[in-house]
C-alpha cells in the first residue's frame, strides 16, 4: 500500500515504468518456473526412456518366461549379472542423460511379485513386494520416481545422492500381461546437472529477452506519453478557447450574456443574504447603423472594440461590462445604494461615451440610450431583470438619448401597447384574423421552387392589415410570443398537409424569436404538431437569427440540437448583421445560411457589399451549408449571385408573398425540386 501511495505521487510515465518492470519480473518468474518444470520433466522422461531402452535391448533378451516363473540357478544368475554389465557398457555413452549407465541397484520380479534377483541384497530373493509402482509395472506401465541413497537421508538439492527409480515391465511375445518386471535404481546426478545447465541457459535467455522487451515497451510508452502530453495540452488549450468563446464576445473579448447572467445570478444570491441591491444597465448605441452603412462594417467593428474599454474606465473593479450582440452592451453593478447611485453610474457611462472616438483617423461621436433596473424592485431573477431593462432602454431611445429607470406601472399599460396586446390575445383566441402568406425560394441553377417562407399577417377587424413590425415586438416583450409561434406552426403545418394530399411536397420555413429559442419545451411542441398534422420533419424549417443564437449560446445550442434530432432543418437568418463567433457558427447544427437583404440590395452598386456576399457564400459552402440570398429584386443581382455560386434566391424579383391559394397554383405550375421520397414520408 505504501508503494502504491508513492506511485500515485509520481509522474504517469514513472508509474507505468515501475508497474511494467514489476509485471515483467513477475512474468519472468512465472515463465522461469514453468520452463524449469518442463525441462525437469523432459530430462526425467529422457532418462526413463534410456532406462527402458537398456532393459528392452540389453536385459530382457537374457530372460525367458521360465526364468520368471522358476527363478535363476547359479549359471543363469551369472548370465543376468553379465547382461547388466553389458547394458552399462552399451547405453552409458557420452552425451546421454545416463552417460554412465551403471545401475546402483537392480531387482527382477516375477509375475507374482516375488523377488527373483537382487543385485545388492541377495538375501531378499524369494520375498514379495506390495509396491504400487510394481503393480503398475505388472499391468504393463513404465513407472518412475525419485529416491535417495542410504547416505543422503535429508535429500540433496544437487542430485548427487538422488536416485531415479524405474519400474519396467518384461513383456514376452504372445502374452497378454507382462511376465515380470525389473526395478532399476539409477544415479540422477547426470540428469540433474543437465537440468541445471538447461535452466541456467533458459533463465539467461529469458532475462535478456524480457529486459529488451521492457526497454522497447518503455521507449514506446515514453514516446507515446510525450505525444499524449502534447495532445492533452492542445486539447486543454482548445477547451480553454471554447470555454472562453462560450462566455465571451468574439469581436470585443467582453463577457457575453452567459457570463454576465452568471455573475448577475451570483450577485442576486449575495444580495439576498445581505438585503443589498443589484443594478443591471442595458446600453444601446444610437445611430450605430448609420455608421455601418456610411463607413462600412469594419469601422463599426473597430468602434465596438473601443466602446468596452471606454465603459470600463467609468466603473469600479467589481463591476462587469459585457456585450450582448450588435450595438448592445450590459453593465452589472453587483452592489448599489439605491436608484440614485445607478443613475449616477449611467450618467458617467454616457459622459464617457460622449468623448469622441478615433477610428482609423475618423472622428466619431457616439450617444447611448440606457435602461436601468434594480433588484429586487424590478425583478428577482436574471431573465426578468434583462427583459425589464430592455423595456427601459427602448423607452430611453424614444426619448432620443438618456437613461431611463424601469417603471413597473408604465410597463404594458400605455394605451397603444394595451390595445395591441388585447387585440392580439383576442386574435389568438379566434381563427380568422391571423393568417400566413408564403414567399418562394428559387434555385439559381434550375429556377425551381426549393422551399417557402411562411410570413405572418394580421388582418385587424377595424385597423385593417397590421404590419408585423408593429405587433411582433410587442409580443416578444411578453409570453404571448410563444402562443403566437404555436399558431404560426399550426397554420404552416396544416397547409403543408393540404399540399401533401395534393401531391405537392415543399419545405416551409417558420421564423423563431429569441424568446422561443430559449424555451426548453419548444422541441416537444414541434414534435407534437408534426405528429398531429402528419407532416415529415424534413419538410419543416425553422429560421433563427445570429443575435438570437449568440444571446445565450449554451441554451440555444441545446434547443437547436434537439430540434435537429427530430429531423427538422435549421437555418441562420439575416446572416451578416450579427457578430457570431466563427467557432460557434461551425458548431451550430444548421443546414442553411441566409444572407441578409441589406447586403444583397447593395451588392451590384457597392464593392464592399459584393465582397461581403462573396465571403458569406464561401463561408457557407465551406461549412457544408446551403446558401440563400434574401431581398433579391433585380435581374443583375440574380446574375451576380449565380456567378458567385449562391444556391438559392428569395425576393420580389421572383414573387411577392402570396396567399396559400395562389401559392398552390404556382407550385403546380412551376414544380418543386423535391421528389416522391419526401411525399412518401407523409
Amino acid at each position: 500500500m505504501r508503494l502504491l501511495r508513492r506511485l500515485r505521487s509520481t509522474s504517469l510515465l514513472t508509474r507505468f515504468a515501475t508497474l511494467s518492470l514489476l509485471l515483467t519480473v513477475a512474468v519472468g518468474v512465472v515463465l522461469s518456473s514453468v520452463l524449469t518444470t518442463v525441462i525437469e520433466d523432459r530430462a526425467r522422461q529422457q532418462a526413463e526412456d534410456a532406462a527402458l531402452m537398456a532393459v528392452r535391448l540389453g536385459l530382457q533378451p537374457q530372460f525367458t518366461r521360465t526364468d520368471l516363473t522358476r527363478g535363476f540357478d547359479v549359471e543363469r544368475l551369472a548370465g543376468v549379472e553379465k547382461a547388466v554389465d553389458d547394458a552399462s557398457d552399451q547405453f552409458g555413452t557420452e552425451g546421454t542423460p545416463l552417460a554412465a549407465f551403471d545401475p546402483i541397484e537392480l531387482k527382477v520380479f516375477g509375475a507374482d511379485r516375488t523377488i527373483l534377483y537382487h543385485s545388492e541384497h541377495p538375501e531378499l530373493v524369494g520375498e514379495t513386494s506390495q509396491s504400487g509402482e510394481l503393480g503398475a509395472a505388472l499391468d504393463g506401465y513404465v513407472v518412475s520416481g525419485f529416491a535417495h541413497s542410504a547416505d543422503d537421508g535429508a535429500g540433496s538439492e544437487d542430485g548427487a545422492h538422488q536416485l531415479l527409480e524405474v519400474y519396467v515391465p518384461l513383456q514376452f511375445d504372445g502374452a497378454a500381461r507382462p511376465g515380470g518386471a525389473i526395478e532399476l535404481y539409477l544415479p540422477y546426478a547426470p540428469v540433474a546437472a543437465a537440468v541445471r545447465d538447461d535452466v541456467r541457459t533458459m533463465t539467461v535467455a529469458l532475462g535478456i529477452s524480457l529486459a529488451v522487451f521492457c526497454l522497447v515497451v518503455l521507449r514506446v510508452i515514453a514516446s507515446a506519453s510525450r505525444r499524449m502530453r502534447r495532445q492533452s495540452e492542445a486539447l486543454q488549450a482548445s477547451a480553454d478557447r471554447d470555454r472562453h468563446q462560450s462566455t465571451h464576445d468574439a469581436l470585443t473579448g467582453l463577457p457575453n450574456w452567459v457570463l454576465v447572467r452568471d455573475r448577475l445570478d451570483q450577485g442576486l444570491a449575495a444580495a439576498g443574504r445581505s438585503d443589498a441591491e443589484v443594478a443591471l444597465l442595458l446600453i444601446d448605441l444610437d445611430r450605430f447603423k448609420e455608421i455601418n452603412d456610411s463607413l462600412g462594417h469594419s469601422y463599426g467593428d473597430k468602434l465596438l472594440c473601443q466602446v468596452g474599454p471606454r465603459l470600463r474606465s467609468a466603473l469600479r473593479d467589481a463591476d462587469t461590462v459585457g456585450r450582448l450582440g450588435g450595438d448592445e452592451f450590459a453593465v452589472l453593478l453587483p452592489s448599489v445604494d439605491g436608484v440614485g447611485e445607478a443613475e449616477a453610474v449611467a450618467e458617467r457611462l454616457r459622459q464617457a461615451l460622449h468623448q469622441p472616438f478615433d477610428v482609423d483617423g475618423v472622428i466619431l461621436d457616439v450617444e447611448a440610450s440606457i435602461g436601468i433596473v434594480l433588484s429586487p424592485w424590478h425583478g428577482t431573477d436574471s431573465e426578468e431583470l434583462r427583459r425589464n431593462a430592455d423595456i427601459a432602454m427602448y423607452a430611453a431611445k424614444e426619448l432620443k438619448g438618456g437613461a431611463v429607470v424601469f417603471q413597473p406601472e408604465a410597463h404594458a399599460t400605455t394605451p397603444v401597447r394595451l390595445s395591441v396586446l388585447g387585440d392580439l390575445r383576442r386574435a389568438l383566441d379566434g381563427a380568422d384574423e391571423l393568417f400566413l402568406n408564403y414567399q418562394p425560394k428559387i434555385t439559381l441553377d434550375g429556377g425551381r421552387i426549393e422551399g417557402l417562407e411562411a410570413l405572418l399577417r394580421w388582418q385587424h377587424p377595424t385597423q385593417g392589415l397590421i404590419p408585423p413590425g408593429e405587433f411582433i415586438p410587442v409580443a416578444e416583450g411578453t409570453g404571448i410570443i410563444l402562443r403566437l409561434t404555436e399558431r404560426v406552426l399550426n397554420l404552416a403545418l396544416a397547409q403543408q398537409r393540404c399540399w401533401l394530399e395534393a401531391g405537392l411536397a415543399v419545405p416551409v420555413a417558420v421564423n423563431l424569436s429569441t424568446r422561443c429559442l430559449l424555451d426548453a419545451d419548444l422541441p416537444e411542441l414541434v414534435e407534437r404538431l408534426l405528429t398531429e398534422h402528419r407532416v415529415p420533419a424534413a419538410l419543416l424549417r425553422l429560421e433563427v437569427t445570429e443575435s438570437a443564437v449568440m444571446g445565450d449560446a449554451a441554451r440555444c445550442m441545446d434547443v437547436l440540437q434537439r430540434l435537429r434530432d427530430l429531423g427538422v432543418h435549421l437555418s441562420i437568418d439575416d446572416f451578416g448583421t450579427g457578430y457570431s463567433s466563427m467557432a460557434y457558427l461551425r458548431r451550430l447544427p444548421v443546414d442553411e445560411l441566409k444572407i441578409d437583404r441589406s447586403f444583397v440590395l447593395g451588392m451590384t452598386t457597392t464593392a464592399q457589399d459584393l465582397v461581403l456576399v462573396r465571403t458569406a457564400i464561401d463561408l457557407g459552402h465551406n461549412l457544408g451549408l446551403t446558401v440563400v440570398a434574401e431581398g433579391v429584386e433585380l435581374a443583375e443581382q440574380v446574375d451576380a449571385l449565380r456567378e458567385l455560386g449562391c444556391d438559392i434566391a428569395q425576393g420580389y424579383h421572383y414573387a411577392r408573398p402570396m396567399a396559400a391559394e395562389s401559392m398552390t397554383v404556382l407550385l403546380a405550375r412551376v414544380g418543386t425540386m423535391h421528389d416522391e421520397r419526401l411525399r412518401a414520408g407523409s
